[in-house]
């Protein structure tokens, strides 16, 4: 009851924040017009954006259960509900930034009349950017609080994920980034966990830094009409919010790229239902199922145990259990 209180209280505030912003945007007291005011409003709504991403943070994290895997007719979740919520909701925000910053560069760049009124490009950029904002906060908030690594490489398993990343790389590749760092290929490649070695050494680093530029860039860029910004600054701020943006749009193709392989085609579909199939999971991610067979057959033992209470589903450790 008490993490649901919480969350409503974020709803609630977020509400409020964005009523007196809104109420101060139309109240006609600043000679704004819309793109200005839409500038103002996502400005003033970054706290309360970034607030709501880290009680609804809290609430998946403190909603967790940490007991047995939860499997049905054959199948293994991969990811919470609210994961694949998250997970969509940050897709459609990356796709309609890249459109519509795309869109406002192009314009510049060729020095044309836009068929679209550009204040409503801005205004879906904004919204899209409070929406991936949110997101973005939401699950470091989850993962934080929760220590959760299996995005990550981990902790003195660098040269172990190394050399999984040079297996599951194409030959040529693989075999170059093993000569470069001393890899020994004639070792049998560590079993894939619930995330690919590509995923955690490559994919996911590259979206965190990638995110990262594009939100503080981003941010800084929207409260220069609030806070005074030195010129010179914002510049910079400006060019490296093009350039991420950019990096954004070719790592959108490589996400594509590697979740839609024919090889891969369970996993993407994992990702809009949460659930994997259980033979897929034993014959590419062996580490990720032994892991699941020992804490099923622990959660078996104690449930034998006359003493032991009745333990709880869980699923991947990607995704909290709400």
């Amino acid at each position: 009851m008490n993490r649901s209180i919480l969350l409503v209280l974020g709803v609630v505030l977020l509400a409020v924040g964005l009523g007196v912003s809104y109420a101060e945007w139309a109240s006609g007291s600043q000679p704004w017009g819309q793109l200005l005011g839409d500038n103002f409003l996502f400005a003033r709504s970054l706290p309360f954006t970034i607030g709501f991403g880290i009680v609804f943070g809290f609430w998946r994290a403190s909603g967790w259960r940490w007991s047995r895997v939860e499997a049905r007719a054959g199948s293994i979740r991969r990811f919470a509900p609210s994961t694949v919520v998250l997970h969509a909701l940050a897709g459609v925000a990356v796709v309609a930034l890249i459109a519509t910053g795309g869109w406002q560069y192009l314009k510049g760049l060729l020095d044309a009349e836009s068929p679209i009124y550009m204040a409503t490009v801005y205004r879906i950029h904004y919204v899209a950017a409070s929406l991936l904002i949110f997101v973005s906060v939401a699950f470091l908030s989850d993962w934080l609080l929760r220590g959760e690594r299996s995005l990550t490489l981990g902790k003195g398993q660098g040269i172990r994920g190394l050399r999984g990343l040079a297996h599951e790389l194409p030959k040529p590749l693989g075999t170059t980034l093993a000569y470069l760092l001393g890899l020994d290929l004639r070792r049998a490649a560590p079993p894939t966990e619930e995330f690919t070695y590509y995923e955690r050494a490559v994919s996911f680093p590259t979206w965190e830094l990638t995110l990262g530029l594009i939100i503080l860039t981003g941010a800084i860029k929207a409260v220069r009409y609030i806070y005074p910004i030195p010129g010179d600054v914002l510049y910079w701020v400006s060019a490296v919010h093009v350039g991420a943006g950019v990096l954004l749009g070719l790592k959108l193709l490589d996400h594509l790229r590697y979740v839609l392989a024919p090889s891969r085609w369970p996993l993407m579909v994992a990702m809009a239902t949460g659930w994997v199939p259980e033979s897929y999971v034993k014959r590419f991610h062996a580490g990720w199922f032994a892991q699941l067979s020992s804490s099923q057959a622990t959660a078996g033992a104690a449930a034998a145990s006359p003493a032991a209470s009745t333990p709880s589903p869980v699923v991947g450790s990607a995704g909290s259990g709400s």
